[in-house]
């Protein structure tokens, strides 16, 4: 007959999907020798048993459960089979737990990793863990205990996967493990602390730890190495302009939809000729309210070259790219003077899309803007803040462009893979608070990939960018 420990034991565990088991797994993996990690329920009663004796209460007997149930959030399980709430366990953990901080660290930052998170880390862990081994991983914590197989990630050892979370544009989760070791570090300036399987660093021995990891961190999006960037003025309420110029019938209003739920008006116009076009962005640039844009954003999907946009036109050279730059030059657009100015262009050229010269791998370009600013110099504007500053006439823009095999149009389903990676990662920026740039950044990361699956199918993304300040949308 079961005793009371045994039972609730297998209450909570029988409460647990398969996914929470591995977790409560790996924050147990330090209390647990290897013959008990198969045998989880009888390394938990006996663990019970042994905390009771030594502690000579009986409220002992279940308090690696709450302090497990709590750090897995399963607050239900708290209240239903163990009788207390959050409140009461987080009183509990003032005095120190039992858990390891790393491990707890570790697990909450695959509770918040989203599955593009996790596939986005491991394409950036490729040379450091063996590739067959990464290919099993289904959860941060597989990728985590593979790191640790290697010694490549400790309690003492986080500057991997701290770097891989800011590449991958998780400051947030990134700051997470800087106040760790932040804390780790005092700590262990002034005690020895000795770091292994069976002894990371618990609640008790980093009393502050676990406020400083519980406590929400603002997050910048800023490079690492820019933290101190200005940013640009954004109104909230409205970011701006968005101008969707679908000539090819698709995608167009997947972007009209995401630049919505960014807070933008989104202007759409479909199927439009090339002096339509023309005389479309020609009345955009002369506008007087783009004064109250704190944004603006063109999206043009079309045939074309490396140098033209033909929207629909089966003959004739097209808009030049150089023209539409210069519309919205401010010489073409006095109104967005200092203003960013983004450009998302899908263009689809019947000739093989040659990209131009590579600096960073065989897909990405990125460097200035070459922007033909003719014979003018910097243009002085007020700010909001202060007095006039002197912009350079070709600062404050962003283009983005994809040139892909117009033969991909001829598919009834064809959607863009660059623009539906430009969408996901814009809206998942604007939950992150993550700067354009690192969205980008994103972006060329999912271009790549596909072209690896897909040689004959690429899409070739050149990145030129003036941007002065940080920019969040």
């Amino acid at each position: 007959m079961e005793d009371s420990t045994s039972l609730t034991v297998n209450k909570v565990l029988d409460s647990l999907c398969k996914e929470e088991s591995s977790t409560l797994l790996y924050l147990c993996a330090d209390m647990l020798s290897q013959d008990h990690v198969k045998d989880l329920r009888g390394a938990l009663v006996s663990f019970i048993r042994q905390r009771q004796t030594q502690m000579g209460r009986a409220q002992a007997s279940d308090g690696i459960l709450k302090e497990l149930m709590f750090r897995m959030k399963r607050f239900d399980i708290l209240k239903k089979l163990l009788g207390t709430n959050r409140h009461e366990v987080e009183d509990m953990l003032k005095n120190g737990g039992v858990l390891s901080e790393y491990r707890v660290l570790m697990a909450d930052l695959s509770e918040n990793l989203e599955m593009e998170d996790l596939r986005s880390l491991i394409f950036l862990l490729g040379d450091t863990v063996p590739r067959r081994r990464l290919e099993k991983a289904t959860s941060f914590l597989d990728v985590v205990t593979e790191l640790e197989k290697i010694d490549e990630l400790s309690c003492e050892k986080l500057n991997l996967i701290e770097k891989c979370l800011r590449d991958i544009s998780r400051l947030d989760l990134a700051k997470k493990v800087q106040a760790y070791q932040r804390a780790y570090q005092r700590r262990a300036q002034s005690t020895p602390v000795c770091c292994s399987r069976q002894n990371c660093i618990t609640q008790q021995q980093l009393p502050c730890s676990q406020e400083t990891l519980q406590t929400p961190v603002q997050e910048t999006g800023m490079f690492h190495s820019q933290a101190s960037m200005e940013e640009y003025d954004i109104d909230s309420s409205c970011r701006g302009l968005c101008v969707v110029i679908d000539c090819v019938g698709s995608d167009g209003e997947m972007l009209k939809n995401t630049f919505e739920c960014l807070r933008f008006n989104v202007e759409i116009y479909k199927m439009l000729h090339v002096e339509e076009t023309v005389e479309l962005l020609t009345s955009l640039a002369q506008r007087e309210n783009l004064q109250g844009s704190s944004v603006f954003v063109c999206c043009f999907l079309s045939r074309g070259s490396n140098t033209h946009l033909t929207a629909t036109n089966s003959r004739g050279s097209g808009l030049g790219l150089d023209d539409l730059r210069q519309l919205f030059s401010p010489i073409g657009c006095p109104a967005l003077l200092g203003r960013p100015k983004l450009f998302f262009i899908q263009c689809y050229s019947d000739v093989d899309p040659q990209p131009q010269p590579l600096n960073e791998d065989e897909y990405l370009e990125t460097d200035g803007v070459p922007f033909h600013a003719g014979n003018s110099g910097p243009v002085a504007t007020e700010t909001r803040s202060g007095p006039a500053e002197t912009i350079p006439e070709a600062a404050d823009v962003l283009w983005s462009m994809c040139r892909a095999d117009a033969q991909l149009l001829e598919r009834g389903d064809h959607h863009s893979v660059y623009l539906q990676a430009l969408s996901s990662a814009l809206v998942r920026a604007r939950e992150r608070s993550t700067q354009v740039l690192h969205v980008l950044t994103e972006v060329n990361r999912d271009i790549y990939e596909h072209n690896q699956r897909n040689p004959g199918e690429a899409y070739h993304v050149s990145l030129h960018q003036t941007l002065r300040k940080s920019l969040y949308l």
